[in-house]
């Protein structure tokens, strides 16, 4: 606000104006206009103030005047610094829940003055002069005229009486204050016209900001300074309401629907349909439009808020007019207040349009807002609630039932086929790059940056497509229109290249307006102190912020933190303090925040989504760092998702990256990705159910895999274990005494080796008369290659190390299986001959005498 004061010099008389659009200043007139005594030649020299300090002069002329204020206009350059065009207000509210804080600046004869209604009044404290290049401050009220909207003037209160005198002379203390502009927040209310004389110096009165836009000559001047008309907003409710976007070249702004850039075309029943539903007599009444992402729902709101809000002179003098200008505006997603003051609306001194957009992700936010509005009483004006989804079919009739009376039945459908009723898609694109090529050159003389070059991009942009497959020939069949942001995404991509009409290759446009938003996010990031910042750094912040969103600093620098990870994922780096508030007054600076968060929009969602593509297609990790990231909250996580749900239906293919993240890290987005199903239209619900259904099967197949892999493991493990034990102990092969020795397997141990041998004949005698029948193992065990004496003691065995020690303790035995071969000396053989060969030979008389009978 104080950066747009400037000095305004004419005629040897001193006064102070406003920088209202880039290169326009508005003063009063008295300041500009000559006497009859006064040279008609001498030039206005204007020079920008800011803190105290002073930028360069430059020479204005008198471009526009009408009443006590004028407009001035120079080269945008000579001001020394960039403007964007300023927001105007008025007052709507007769009882707002906090009284607005208004303020001047002006000039005092020993230098700047400011008049801030914030500061508390001391009454001890008087006037003092600077002691610096500070300005003064000294509380002010505002006594501004709500209830009649044609009051010809809002009225400036001191709350300290300073005094009459200051350098020993008596004249007003409001010297210097002629053109001052009053603010309150970011919004201009009016202007100071002249300083009262001493008399009159506690009161000052200020021509409304409203007054000024009446004149279509004013508006004029200023739409073709900034390509976009002014717009009065309210200012007491402008922390339920979003501000309008801030002119840039770049591409989220160029195609940001809110920013009116191509003319609003066709749709002519369904505004008529709703124009009509304003106009009706009922006190309070919802209604509904639902189309798909990019069929022009948000620029039918714009295009409906801006007619309702036109200022109508005669109609401001009429009490009861039906062409009262309305209040109308986007409902802000995240309120100044909590809870939010929806009851003001009921207190406006205009008609109110209240647009909720993407209202399927703001149910309670609804609910909150129709809880307010739905009371007996009857408002004093009528209010208009309009919610603007991609579908209704789920919560739709739960209002209607909660809320009988006010929301209409049913919704308004809004699909392609009403853009082309009476207008091609070759000629709404052709249209289309009309307008975008008129705002850019307006961006241009407006003395706004932009350093993109369009013959360096269409070489980019043929490389690429040298390098990119021709599409495969498919089946010819009939295809929906298409949607009006395609036709705009690809108009906007001919003006940036320089060549108008259809694209030649089969590049989609969004690989040309993401190197353009691209271009201007390097733009404000040197301007903020980072002049190498890398590109990939900054869209990945841009499809972060785009993604989760930041309603608060702290979400702020959890976007910052995650994309610095996801950049330097392969050589972790710290992130400094100084680097991280440069980034983020990059992304305030280059998506200033529309509502009360801490960033604004990244641009339409297709343009959003294909760069969210890109990254995942380009590093295979984007997803899982943004989804997974220990930075961001469960409020950004949620709403990662369900801006991943929308992208499926432009990019179907993302769906196995994102089942393959929700699969893998269950625990910490199965939930979050079940309960946002609800909430999406019907087409994207069911692509979003098949992917977590894949999710679950992934779930599933891993989980069994997991399982098998276990069992795998202590299978082998076991046999492990088992051919351990076995390697350790010595097998034997066990004989009887006089039989020839099977010699079994050896056993090693370390370098000493245990052989079986056949037992001597005095090992066979003693075991046959002494031990009973069993066997006796005799072993010759070999030691360091050389045989030893059985009755010798086993040498130690060498140690790793060199050193002998004892050898390691064998594993528990296994027990030996013994062998017996029988032979004739063994005492149970001619029994067993006997057993068989008595019943033979029985058997063989038995059969001889039967014969013989025979």
């Amino acid at each position: 606000m104080w950066n747009r004061a400037a000095s305004v010099e004419y005629a040897g008389r001193v006064g102070v104006g406003c920088v209202v659009a880039p290169g326009v200043i508005l003063t009063a007139r008295r300041m500009v206009e000559p006497t009859a005594s006064e040279s008609v030649g001498e030039p206005r020299m204007v020079r920008v103030l800011n803190n105290g300090g002073s930028g360069p002069r430059a020479e204005a002329e008198v471009a526009w005047r009408r009443g006590e204020a004028a407009l001035l206009r120079c080269r945008p350059r000579d001001l020394g610094q960039e403007f964007t065009p300023v927001r105007w207000g008025e007052m709507t509210c007769t009882n707002p829940a906090t009284p607005p804080q208004c303020s001047a600046l002006g000039l005092a004869p020993s230098g700047m003055r400011s008049l801030t209604s914030g500061a508390q009044p001391d009454e001890h404290a008087g006037w003092q002069e600077p002691s610096g290049p500070e300005p003064l401050k000294a509380p002010v009220h505002v006594d501004i005229d709500t209830v009649a909207n044609a009051s010809p003037a809002y009225g400036l209160h001191l709350a300290l009486r300073p005094s009459q005198h200051l350098d020993g002379q008596a004249f007003s203390p409001w010297q210097g204050m002629s053109g001052a502009a009053v603010f309150c927040a970011d919004l201009l209310m009016g202007m100071v016209a002249h300083a009262p004389g001493a008399s009159l110096h506690s009161r000052v009165e200020a021509v409304p900001a409203r007054q000024l836009l009446e004149d279509r000559g004013f508006c004029d001047i200023i739409e073709e300074a900034c390509g976009s008309r002014p717009r009065l907003e309210a200012a007491d409710l402008d922390g339920l309401f979003d501000s309008l976007p801030q002119p840039a070249a770049a591409a989220s702004y160029l195609l940001d629907p809110r920013s009116e850039v191509v003319d609003f075309i066709g749709l002519d029943t369904e505004i008529n349909t709703l124009t009509d539903w304003c106009h009706t007599r009922e006190g309070v009444s919802v209604a509904a439009v639902e189309g798909p992402a990019g069929v022009g729902k948000s620029r039918l709101g714009a295009e409906l808020a801006r007619r309702l809000s036109e200022r109508r002179p005669e109609a401001e003098h009429q009490p009861g007019s039906a062409d009262i200008p309305w209040t109308a505006g986007f409902l802000s997603g995240i309120p100044g207040q909590q809870p939010p003051p929806y009851g003001m609306f009921r207190q406006l001194t205009r008609p109110a349009l209240i647009i909720v957009d993407q209202a399927e992700t703001r149910l309670a936010q609804v609910d909150q807002l129709l809880s307010a509005l739905a009371t007996h009483d009857r408002p004093q004006h009528r209010i208009r609630v309009l919610l603007l989804a991609r579908s209704t079919h789920s919560w739709w009739h739960r209002l209607q039932d909660h809320y009988r009376g006010l929301v209409l039945d049913p919704p308004i459908g809004l699909d392609s086929d009403a853009l082309y009723r009476h207008h091609t898609p070759a000629q709404i694109q052709e249209l289309a790059e009309i307008d975008f090529s008129k705002r850019i050159l307006t961006l241009h003389r407006a003395g706004t940056p932009d350093d993109w070059d369009a013959y360096q991009a269409a070489d980019q942009r043929a490389t690429a497509a040298a390098h990119t497959p021709p599409p495969q020939t498919a089946t010819v069949t009939k295809s929906a229109p298409p949607h009006i942001l395609t036709l705009h995404m690809d108009a906007l991509t001919s003006v940036l290249l320089n060549s108008p009409g259809e694209l030649t290759d089969s590049l989609p446009a969004t690989l040309t307006l993401i190197e353009h938003e691209t271009t201007y996010l390097k733009r404000g990031a040197a301007k903020q102190g980072l002049p190498h910042a890398h590109p990939h750094l900054l869209q990945a912040l841009t499809a972060l912020q785009a993604m989760a969103g930041a309603e608060t600093e702290e979400e702020t620098t959890s976007l910052i933190q995650t994309a610095w990870q996801f950049h330097h994922r392969p050589h972790p780096a710290p992130l400094d303090e100084q680097t991280l508030h440069k980034l983020h007054r990059t992304l305030r600076e280059c998506h200033p925040p529309l509502d009360g968060g801490s960033c604004g929009s990244t641009g339409p969602h297709a343009l959003t989504s294909a760069l969210i593509d890109r990254l995942e297609r380009d590093t295979g990790t984007f997803l899982h760092h943004a989804l997974t990231s220990r930075y961001i909250s469960a409020g950004q996580r949620r709403r990662s998702l369900t801006t991943l749900a929308h992208t499926l239906t432009a990019h179907p293919h993302l769906a196995p990256h994102i089942a393959h993240t929700i699969a893998v890290n269950s625990a910490l987005l199965a939930v979050p990705a079940t309960h946002i199903t609800e909430h999406l239209p019907e087409n994207t619900r069911e692509k979003w159910l098949k992917t977590l259904h894949a999710a679950a099967a992934q779930r599933q197949r891993e989980a069994y895999e997991r399982q098998r892999e276990a069992e795998a493991r202590r299978e082998a493990e076991a046999q492990r274990a088992a051919r351990e034990a076995a390697a350790a102990q010595a097998k034997t092969t066990v004989t009887t005494p006089g039989e020839t020795l099977v010699l079994g397997q050896a056993a090693v141990r370390g370098d000493v080796t245990v052989q079986q041998q056949a037992p001597t004949p005095a090992h066979a005698a003693v075991n046959g008369n002494g031990t009973g029948g069993e066997s006796l193992v005799q072993e010759r065990v070999v030691a360091n290659g050389h045989p030893r004496h059985p009755g010798a003691p086993v040498p130690p065995a060498p140690t790793p190390q060199g050193r002998t020690g004892p050898p390691p303790a064998p594993s528990s035995p296994a027990p030996q299986r013994r062998r017996r071969r029988r032979s004739l000396r063994d005492p149970s053989v001619p029994a067993l001959l006997v057993m068989i060969t008595v019943p033979l030979a029985i058997l063989v008389t038995v059969v001889w005498a039967t014969l013989q009978r025979t």
